[in-house]
């Protein structure tokens, strides 16, 4: 199979030990990718279990790693001025020289935004401007010596940032989400990769068609990487896979889910890959053959059992 595999590492109830010791079992397993999430709760079962923060994590792993990217997945345009998110990302692509993948997103988690006091602002088209926005501002003081940027958003004046990232021209800038009208236009016009999860094969087929449409030529799509999250359980055999994803719903899904980040998970669960590692694997084939080229694969049992050894055995 020839596509990128990432893993998506524990954040939520873990120790900082566990996130890290899964990023290095995923760079040993010859996994190309390790990435975190941005959020100061967690979305997944008890809002309250600990949740480490992506972007100081993310520094910490750029240490503890030698090879393995790093990215987020992504992160929210809300919670950073671009400026600072800026620099944030220039830092951490020099500490791990030049492994930073930096995904960003509009941002959909309501109650994290109001609990922590950041404005969520609707329509989410209002959101997604100030997405749009902060990818130029990312660009621009990459790549400048100085930049300046006015809009009703964001005003910057003869700024800088200095060191600048060591990948050239800049780390790759990946957009997260999957609204066909705003969201899939921008990663056309501004990204270089470009995420969504809870689709099927033929899900992903009507996105990227949509993705297409909003390319200025062909060579512009062909230019963008295009990823699927997805959750995955993975055992020696299908029946002991599916049981691993029986447990988790049962500790972290309601029977009749009702808050939006209980939909989310619901459709991930519906969409997880389970079985064997060919089992996967093949599943894995059918999301390549309608255009996916990269996956960033959420492992639950990671921390707990030899899950990553086994799912790499198949797939890696």
């Amino acid at each position: 199979m020839n596509a990128d595999v990432g893993i998506v590492l524990p954040q939520y109830g873990r120790d900082y030990d566990a996130v890290r010791d899964v990023a290095l079992d995923a760079e040993a397993c010859g996994f190309d990718g390790v990435w975190l999430e941005d959020h100061f709760q967690s979305w997944i079962g008890d809002a309250e279990r600990d949740t480490y923060e992506c972007w100081t994590t993310l520094s910490a792993l750029a240490e503890a790693t030698e090879d393995v990217r790093l990215g987020t997945l992504v992160t929210c345009q809300a919670y950073r001025h671009p400026s600072l998110l800026a620099k944030m990302a220039a830092t951490v692509d020099r500490v791990s020289d030049g492994r930073l993948d930096l995904g960003l997103g509009a941002g959909w988690y309501r109650d994290e935004f109001e609990r922590f006091d950041y404005e969520f602002r609707e329509p989410p088209a209002a959101r997604i401007e100030r997405l749009r926005e902060t990818v130029e501002i990312l660009r621009g003081l990459w790549t400048n010596e100085r930049f300046s940027h006015r809009s009703e958003h964001f005003t910057l004046e003869d700024a800088f940032c200095r060191p600048k990232p060591v990948q050239d021209p800049h780390p790759p800038v990946w957009i997260g989400g999957g609204g066909e009208q705003f969201t899939l236009r921008y990663t056309a016009e501004l990204a270089d990769g470009w995420n969504y999860g809870t689709l099927d094969p033929d899900g992903f087929a009507e996105k990227l068609a949509v993705l297409e449409n909003h390319c200025e030529d062909e060579e512009r799509y062909e230019d963008i990487t295009k990823s699927a999250e997805l959750f995955a359980f993975v055992a020696d055999s299908r029946a002991a896979a599916e049981k691993k994803r029986e447990r988790f719903a049962e500790r972290h899904l309601p029977n009749d889910p009702s808050e939006p980040r209980e939909f989310f998970l619901a459709g991930y669960l519906e969409t997880a890959l389970v079985g064997t590692p060919d089992e996967v694997r093949t599943e894995l084939e059918r999301y390549a053959d309608v255009g996916i080229e990269a996956f960033m694969l959420s492992v639950p049992d990671a921390p707990r059992d030899d899950s990553l050894g086994i799912l790499a055995d198949g797939i890696v």
